[in-house]
């Protein structure tokens, strides 16, 4: 894998997760209940549970960490199969959004941990750098970042995916993770709710393309794309509120120990 040399910094809004004045921790409740109401939406198995295991994992022992991961029984593939592996990277990208190189190392490890073959741990690779740069900059923006950032490392099928201004085909279904992946970032561009954004990755035979995409777009709207009735209907709220909280402050004291650059 390659680091990120090379991409071009794209100026955005200083968001920091150490600074007691962003939104941060909002952004990651968010994420958390944007992924539950998007298995909530698609009414099956999508990974939000390993998502959430992940994110316990991190708010536990501060990182990656493959003892403890295969303790929580993340070794194998998800129920969404391998596209729900994408949801597992997620947790990683929101622990340390300015540090891409660490975000591209453990999303892969954490896919390679289940088994996945290259391509999917690169595709949750991407997923993960998305959703870090979501936190920061405007989908367009970020998807030309991540598409820039695997140039070098993304096999050709998933880089045609990840092709800024590609749209995948309406009725797609999402078994492979690439498809899995553009069919969420489709759905994250131009919406202003999390809710907005789950309705339209929402087709027959997608599961975890539809969790995925309230993740990212929690990610990127924080409160903001939050209603009040809406997330009092989201599944595990609690805990996902709580493990976001637990997240956002091991972020924080990353970002306050060793902040890396955007």
């Amino acid at each position: 894998m390659s680091g990120d040399e090379g991409v071009g910094e794209i100026p955005g809004p200083p968001e920091l997760p150490g600074d007691p004045s962003s939104d941060y921790g909002a952004r990651v409740e968010a994420a958390f209940l944007g992924a539950l109401a998007g298995e909530h939406a698609a009414q099956a198995p999508a990974a939000a549970g390993d998502l959430l295991e992940v994110a316990d994992s991190i708010a536990t022992v501060g990182g990656f960490d493959a003892d403890d991961l295969r303790r929580r029984g993340l070794v194998g593939s998800s129920q969404a199969g391998p596209a729900g592996l994408l949801l597992r990277a997620v947790p990683f990208a929101l622990l340390a959004p300015l540090d891409r190189p660490r975000i591209r190392r453990d999303a892969y490890r954490v896919a390679a941990l289940a088994g996945a073959d290259e391509g999917t741990a690169i595709a949750a690779m991407a997923a993960a750098l998305l959703a870090a740069d979501l936190t920061r900059f405007d989908p367009a923006t970020a998807v030309v970042r991540v598409y820039q950032s695997l140039l070098e490392d993304a096999p050709f099928a998933l880089l045609e995916r990840l092709r800024p201004g590609e749209g995948p085909p309406p009725s797609e279904a999402d078994d492979d993770p690439g498809a899995a992946l553009q069919l969420a970032m489709a759905a994250v561009l131009g919406a202003g709710e999390i809710a907005a954004a789950i309705a339209a990755a929402l087709a027959p035979g997608r599961r975890a393309a539809v969790s995925l995409a309230g993740a990212l777009a929690g990610a990127h709207l924080g409160g903001a794309g939050l209603d009040a009735a809406w997330r009092a209907a989201v599944p595990h709220a609690q805990r996902a509120v709580t493990l976001a909280a637990a997240v956002a402050a091991r972020a924080a004291d990353l970002a306050a120990a060793s902040p890396a650059p955007g």
